[in-house]
Parts: structure tokens; sequence; C-alpha cells
């Protein structure tokens, strides 16, 4: 049970320390060290004062390792005079070089001692944990977000062992999600599954039979058109018998809505358009065109503008062009496929109001038509090109919707009534003019149709061929190169709007023929509703599949076009599936009930442990299947039951590294393969590791593995787990950003700065490139989001990939004025020279100041309006505080340029410094220059230390510390390239040693 497993565990994490005694060193301390230190230092820093929460009444000549970062603090402080302080008995000069002296040569010999590792025991983390189970079981379900979440270590690390437990409620949890997941994967395989698959085309007036009811979907109902959309339930082509699903189509409801009204009335309803709806329903008001429209063979969407989120101000309704497929059923497991039938639209740039009407005397070809009382009109291009669209109009209504066709496009757009216009003589409204749209037209016959209404008529529409290096033409043709992207969602209705979900990334668009496009996911990793069996509310339980053109920076792209949408789940391609296949093994003794539970059992504690189970594991293990085979003679369930305890079992649940002594071993294969994988990749070693660790040759391939492994897209894993938490980006996860101070800081905006770190790390290492560039560089990583924010929007047409981006400003590059880093170290409303101080002395530069001293009083508020240095001046003469801000404050007041929003402040700001050792510098820019020339050496020891930590799980000794700073400088002459970093700590005694 648990209790025994839990004792098991305990055995495996309660370290054992034995430090060896230096006689000579022993007696000296209490001769000649502590009488010093009991005179001068203990009066201030004992149990009961810790004035900046140092006690030395604690050390003795033993110098453990916990105290010698301790000791090397006391050094430098004697070495400097800073202490004693100077109001309190100083010693001579003698008695400073006896202490200084005692402690260098004291340190010396705490390094030449063997360094002991006994081993370690670590758990899995939840990020670790869940990739692992989707590994061994082929799961997609996230089963594991019940789990808590793990602690986080000094260094900014969830995988550091120290701060992974493992509490009595987090191994029910285990229990749990490996029952849960088991019952997943194994099926009866001589069951009939069962299937949903249906499609909605969508194009205008599609449907020949229309649902004749008036379809309400609730409050700011808008459902397109019942002409313009069809609904076909489908049965899904497999190599094997199943059931199809077909939806309910008869329903009794007793509770509605007409607009806002409670409508509480028994009716009946029978047609799958009850079942299944087209709807729109998001923010209104599109800036330019309308949003969405139903077109010939399809629905076209411009992007998905987001809402600004400002209470009082928008609504919570999502995005303007907000499509969704809203349905009464789906399936409540299992995995799901959303086939998007869609293209680029062939289509052409709307122009604003204040464009100037083309001058046909200026074109090498016009031609000007007079629609007919239809709005039709008809002529002959004699040349294709760009051209401009003109309309000239009589119109007496404040606005009309223009729906303009040109042979088999779409387009429209608001004309309005130009309040300034002068009535003609005889008192008819006056013929307007508006430049309507740039577009690309092919020489020959062009058929046009024009909308018109009772109090609109349009009276001609000029074609214009444009130069190509004419503005209008260079716009359009930078307009014509963007590719809309395509993102599906997933979620439910409610009634203030929708919970979505994005399925998988967005995928560009790029054809004007349409093509299938695939997103697939677990149903249950995505909202449902929570509705009654015997639901009556029309409303209740609606999920919805959102399909939308992503939007990224807000510069116009040609619409996207949607044919249809299909669906399909629970996907299974096989029967029994691969998830069950994956553990019943094919085996020549499966007619051998016990043979081949041997078999299955064997097979999957090799994977699932990482490594051969010992002949006793395995016999433990076959034990629990024979012991419920015996009882219940369900082979499927005894296995189960025995695989249950292979998911639980500490040797799945930890990283182990034995010892058989407390002196540093060698990791064995297995160790190593593992220790390697979850470094790299955050998840469990592949085939190619786990053979090499059979023939006992990882050690010798060690560097080439780890190359591969750097290449292969697992690398990512890595790449945003230490970014991440390296960091520290889950400040800005939970940052609460005023929006009325800055509205550029939407939603949206803030998942993609989110990303910057991560994938701006992901390019160093991707291109091995010096570790200078992390503080200093002449690009940034960005999308198109991302380059908008930072006033780049010219520098790329990427959509939401991040590419690299010449920058030439002296306020980007690197990771210190990356927006999601300063907004995140910001109180949401002003920036803080205090946090960024701390981060970049404990991040970046390996100098993190102590933990505040403990009950240090808030500074009253005298009234007094001080500059932020005066105010920085007058906390660091409180008593206690001056010694961490001094190596705080000099760093932080460098980014006082930047916002709380992360971005340059207009206003000229003050952020003159001079740092810790005495260099003066003038803005972050000279910080900057500062780190990658001067002080690179720190940084990169920064690096290896962070990345060290990350990679063993574990804080440093004073004595690895020491070891890294003086051995990583090996790595200077090449720049200290990132991948470089990785291999040489992969092959350290750090990495290797247990």
């Amino acid at each position: 049970g648990i209790s025994a497993l839990l004792l098991v565990v305990a055995f495996f994490v309660v370290p054992s320390e034995s430090f060896s005694q230096d006689s000579t060193l022993e007696e000296s301390f209490t001769a000649q060290i502590q009488p010093l230190l009991e005179k001068y230092c203990m009066q201030c820093h004992n149990a009961e004062v810790m004035k900046s929460g140092i006690r030395v009444d604690q050390l003795d000549g033993t110098l453990q390792d916990r105290h010698l970062f301790l000791w090397k603090d006391i050094r430098k402080q004697i070495d400097g005079a800073a202490m004693p302080p100077d109001d309190q008995p100083q010693p001579s000069e003698a008695e400073r070089q006896l202490l200084s002296s005692w402690i260098e040569n004291a340190m010396n010999v705490s390094r030449s001692r063997d360094t002991q590792k006994n081993g370690s025991v670590r758990r899995l983390t939840v990020s670790q944990y869940r990739n692992t189970m989707r590994q061994l079981l082929g799961l997609e379900e996230n089963l594991s977000d019940v789990l808590p979440p793990d602690g986080i270590s000094k260094e900014g690390f969830a995988n550091n062992g120290h701060v992974l437990g493992l509490s009595p409620l987090q191994m029910e949890y285990y229990f749990d999600i490996a029952e849960k997941s088991l019952d997943l994967c194994i099926v009866d395989e001589t069951s009939r599954h069962v299937i949903q698959s249906f499609r909605m085309d969508l194009g205008e007036g599609i449907n020949p039979d229309p649902c004749k009811d008036n379809l309400i979907l609730g409050a700011n109902n808008l459902l397109l058109n019942n002409r313009d959309f069809i609904v076909t339930e489908l049965t899904a082509e497999k190599p094997f018998e199943f059931t199809p699903f077909r939806m309910q189509t008869k329903f009794d409801f007793i509770e509605g809505y007409v607009g806002n009204d409670t409508i509480r009335e028994w009716r009946k309803f029978d047609s799958i358009y009850h079942a299944v709806f087209a709807c729109m329903r998001g923010s209104e008001g599109y800036p330019l065109g309308e949003a969405y429209q139903a077109v010939a063979g399809g629905l076209v969407l411009r992007p998905a503008i987001p809402s600004p989120e400002i209470f009082g101000e928008s609504t919570t309704y999502g995005p303007m062009a907000n499509f969704k497929v809203s349905l009464r059923e789906l399936p409540d497991h299992g995995n799901f496929r959303v086939t998007v039938r869609a293209s680029r639209y062939d289509d052409g740039l709307l122009l604003d109001s204040g464009t100037p009407v083309a001058d046909p005397q200026e074109s090498a070809s016009c031609k000007i038509l007079h629609p007919d009382e239809l709005g039709a009109a008809q002529t002959m291009l004699e040349r294709s090109g760009i051209y401009q669209v003109d309309a000239s109009y009589v119109m007496d209504e404040p606005a009309h919707w223009l729906r303009l066709k040109l042979n088999e496009r779409d387009f429209s757009l608001q004309i309005r009534n130009v309040a300034s216009a002068t009535p003609t003589a005889e008192g008819m409204p006056p013929e307007q003019h508006a430049a309507v749209i740039i577009v690309r037209l092919e020489a020959g016959p062009l058929a046009m149709t024009a909308s018109r209404s009772e109090k609109t008529r349009i009276s001609r529409v000029s074609l214009s061929l444009l130069d190509d290096n004419c503005e209008q033409a260079r716009q359009f043709l930078s307009f014509e190169k963007r590719q809309p992207l395509l993102g599906v969602h997933l979620g439910l209705r409610r009634d203030c709007g929708s919970t979505l979900n994005p399925v998988s990334p967005p995928q560009s668009v790029t054809s004007k023929d349409a093509q299938d496009f695939t997103f697939t996911g677990a149903i249950n990793d995505f909202p449902y509703p929570s509705v009654e069996k015997d639901n009556v509310n029309y409303l209740a339980g609606i999920r919805e599949i959102g399909v939308r053109s992503e939007f990224t920076d807000g510069r116009p792209m040609p619409r996207l076009k949607i044919q249809s949408v299909e669906f399909e789940g629970p996907i299974y391609d096989t029967w029994p599936p691969a998830t069950h296949r994956n553990i019943f093994v094919d085996s020549p003794t499966r007619d051998d009930k016990p043979a081949y539970a041997r078999d299955i059992i064997q097979s999957f504690i090799t994977r699932a442990w990482r490594r051969p189970a010992t002949e006793a594991e395995s016999a433990t293990v076959i034990g629990v299947w024979e012991r419920s085979f015996a009882e219940t003679g369900d082979f499927q369930q005894s296995v189960k039951d025995a695989l249950l305890v292979v998911l639980t079992a500490p040797q799945f649940l930890f990283l182990i590294e034995n010892s058989a002594s407390p002196a540093a071993e060698d990791l064995d294969s297995w160790e190593l393969a593992s220790k390697l994988s979850y470094f790299l990749w955050n998840m469990p070693p592949d085939q190619d590791l786990l053979n090499s660790a059979a023939r006992n040759t990882l050690h010798a391939s060690l560097d080439e593995h780890a190359i591969r492994m750097m290449k292969d897209p697992r690398f990512n894993n890595f790449v945003d787990q230490f970014a991440s938490h390296w960091l520290s980006l889950d400040k800005f996860d939970v940052l609460e950003v005023d929006r009325s101070k800055y509205p550029q800081l939407t939603r949206d905006t803030k998942a993609q700065l989110r990303h910057e770190p991560e994938e701006f790390v992901r390019y160093l290492f991707e291109h091995n490139l010096p570790v200078a560039s992390l503080v200093q560089s002449d690009f940034i990583v960005a999308n198109d989001t991302v380059a908008k924010y930072y006033g780049l929007a010219d520098r790329t047409e990427a959509g939401l990939q991040f590419v690299a981006i010449r920058h030439e400003s002296p306020n980007l590059g690197g990771v210190l004025t990356q927006a999601g880093i300063l907004a995140g170290l910001s109180d949401g409303r002003e920036s803080n020279p205090v946090k960024r101080g701390a981060w970049l002395a404990r991040r970046i530069i390996a100098e993190p100041p102590e933990d505040p001293p403990p009950n240090v009083p808030q500074l009253k508020d005298d009234g007094t309006q001080r500059t932020l240095r005066e105010k920085l001046e007058r906390h660091r003469n409180q008593e206690g505080c001056v010694k961490c801000h001094s190596g705080i404050d000099p760093w932080g007041i460098a980014f006082e340029q930047y916002d709380a929003s992360g971005r340059l402040k207009s206003e000229p700001t003050d952020a003159h410094s001079k740092l810790p050792d005495g260099t003066e510098i003038h803005d972050l820019k000279g910080l900057k220059s500062y780190l990658a020339h001067d002080r690179i050496d720190q940084v990169a020891f920064s690096f290896l230390k962070h990345l060290s930590c990350y990679a063993t799980g574990r804080s440093l000794t004073y004595n690895e510390l020491e070891w890294l700073k003086e051995e990583g400088k090996q790595l200077k002459n090449d720049g200290y390239r990132m991948q470089d970093m990785i291999r040489f700590v992969v092959q350290s005694d750090l990495f290797l040693k247990k």
C-alpha cells in the first residue's frame, strides 16, 4: 500500500552526511579564530541577533560544506574592511590578516577533500511525469493536471531534489492517474467501438433544404443564415467494424431564450440544426470591411481581432470574426481530429476612407463601368495588373455596405455619406467618390456587380491600373504575400461568451486552392460543460469548435476561406488501438496465460523503469498478477493490477542513482541514459540511448549522443523548461497589468511575449552562439505580434512564427530588454528596480543577494516627495539593508528606462548608475556592453552554474562552484558557445558522478 511505498521512498531520500575533519584546522580555529569571532562578530550575528540574517556562532573548524559560502563572505568583508561597522570595535591589521589567512588556508583544505556524493533520488517533476506517461502509454490525455505544482529551488528550478517532496495525498493522485491511464489504454478487443464523425460545409446558399425554424442561440444571437451551411453525419472508413455515432435530433425543452427574455414552455424540436449551429457571436465593430462573409463555396474570415478586455469598455463575447461550430454532443474520451478545408482567399486590399481616388489621367489603363438597375456591368480588361477600384455614388443615408463582386470574387466595405457634401441645385444629394479597394485583375472579360439600396445608388465604378512602383501598389504587394493563419479551438459556450483553448499551433494557409488542415488533441484536455442528465434548457451543455483566422499585428492580410469543418473522434486507426497493443505485445506465448503475462510485464517494466528489472523486482510484480488472476480469472484485469504496481513504484516515479558508499562513483549506463534524457529532453531515454546503455557503450559515446539529442525536436522540452525557470518567467504568468495604463499589453500580446525569451534561447542553442548574445545582440527573435510591440512591425512577415530580426536599436537585444521579463519584474503599474536588480544579480551574474533579514520595518511615509534614487537610498540606510541593496540597486537603476510593460519609457529617464565594482554606466546599453565584455567570464559562469544545477537536479556545493568557475574558462577562447557549454557539463564529474 501507500504506507509501504512511502517507507521505501524515505529509505532512498534521507541523505547520509559525514565530513572528514582536520584536527590541526580545528585546533587553530579554537585557539585563534573563535576568539576573534566572539570579540568582533558574535554580538551582532548570533541566534538572538541575526543582522542581515547571518549567524557566526555556528561556525567551527570543520568547515562544513554548508558553511563555506559564509566563510567566503566573511573573508570578503574582512579584506574590504566593511565589517565590523565603523561604530564598533575594530580588529587590528594583524588580526585581520590572521583571520583572512586562516580562512584562505581552510578553504584550500576544504577544496582538497574528496567530495562525498551518497547517490541521489529525486522525484520526477510534474512535466517529466506527464511526458513519461505520454511516451510510455501513447496517451495524449493530460491526466496529471490534478498534481500539485512542484516547488522551486533557490536557483529557480523545479527539478531540484530538495524541493521535490512526496505527500500521501500526492501518492494517491499517482495511483488514481495510473489507474485511469490503464483503463483508457486497455480495451475489450471483442467490443465494437463507437466513432462520431460529421462535417459542416459552408457557402452562400449551399443548403438546398435549410431548416425552416428561426434558430436562436441565446442573447446577442449571431448565427449564419440557415441557407449558408449544411451538416452531414458521416461514417468513417476503418479496417475494422465499429458503430457510427448518430447525434440526437429530437428534443423536448422547457427553458429557452428570445433575446434576453427567458421563455418557459415545453417545446419539441426535430432537426439536426437544433443540435449543430454555425455561430458567429463575438465582439462587433470590425474596423474595416465585414468580419465574415458567406461567399460561393465557403465562409471568408478576417483576422480575429481579440477583445481589449477592459472592464466597462468591451464585451466578453470573444474576438471579432469569431466562427464556431456549436453543438450538443462530442465524445467523452479519446483523441479527436478536426479537419478544416481552407484556402487563402484571392483578396483585395480595402482602402481607408481618407485614401484619394485614382486620377484616370495618370493610369496606363482605366475602365469606367456604369452599373445598370441591378448594379451589374461588364467590361474587357486589356492588361493584367494591380488595379485601384473607386466608386462614385449618390446616397441619402449615413452609410451603406457596398458589396462588390468582380467575377467570382466578393468584397464588402462601408461607404459613408460625407456630411460636408453640398446638395445639387435641384436639392438632390451630390455625387460622392470613394477609393474602395486595390486588387489584382487578369486581362480578359470582367463581370461586376455593386450592391445598392433604396437610398444609395452606385453611379459608376472606375478601375485604374497602378504602376507597380507606386505606394498603393507596394502596399498591395506586401498585403498579397501575407498568409492567413488557421487556428482551431475547442471548448464550451457560456451565456456571456465562450471558453476555448487552442487545439494545436496555427497553420499557415498559403494556397488559393482548398487544402485540408488537420488538428488533433485529446478531448478531455479541453473545457467541457457540466450539465444534468435530463437537461431541459435549450442553451445548456453546448460544446464549441472554434475556427479562426488568427490575429497577429493588425496589418491587413488576405481573408481565410473556410470550405468545410470535419470532426472525428475518438480516433482509432486500428482495433485494438495502439495503446492496447503497446501493452499486450506480440508474443509466441500468447496462448499460455502465465507465460504471456510474464512477457507483458517484463517488456513493460523495462520501458517504464528505463532499465531491465532485477529478478527480484520482476518476481514481485509477476506475483501481483498471479494473485489477482487466481482470485478473478480475468486476464486483462490482473495485468492492469500488475502494471499499476509498476507505475506507482519508486523505480518509475523517481530518478534513482544508487550508491554503494559515500564516495563519488560513476553512474552506471542505465542511470546515465535517464539522467541525460531527462536533462536534454525532459522525458525518458529513447531506444538509441537504451541500446547504448545495454551495450555498455554510452559513456564512450556520450558526446555523440549529446550532439544528436540537441538536434532532436525533443530538445525543445529542455529549452522551454530551462529558460522559463532560469529567467523567472513565472512572474510574467501571474502579472496583472493595468490595462488602462498599458492597453497594448493585451492577453494575446502577453501570450506571445511570454514565448519570446524561450524562443530567443532556443535560437542561441540552435546556432551555437556565444553566451555574450544573452546580454547583447544585434537581433531579436520575434513574430509579427512581438515585433509590433517593439515598433518593428515592418521588419517581418512571419505571422506567429518566431524568426531572427535585426533591430538596429540600442534599446533592444538580449534577454535584459525583453518585455516579458521586465514586465514580470514589475507590479503591472510601475517599474521596480529592486526586483530587476535582484533578478540580474541572481540569474545573469550569479552574485545573488542574501535573503532579506527578518522583521525589517516598513519605511514610514513622511509626506516628502522623493526621487527614485532618494527612495532607494533611504531604504538602504535602514539597519540590515545596506549589505544586500548595495549588490542590487546599482544593477536595477539601469533598467529604469523601461516601464512596467517592458517598453522604453516615452520620457527621458536618468538611468546612470555606479556599479558595485565602481564602473559607471549611463543606461542599459552601457550595462549590456559592460556585461558582454568586462564581466563575460561571470556571465558565462552564471549560465554554467544554472545549467549544471538543472542538469544534476540539485544545488552545487561551494567546491563544485569554484571548480566550475575555473574549469569553465577553457570554453572562453571559442566564446563560451551555448551547445559547447552543454557538452562541457555533460562530460564533467558534476554530471557523471553519483
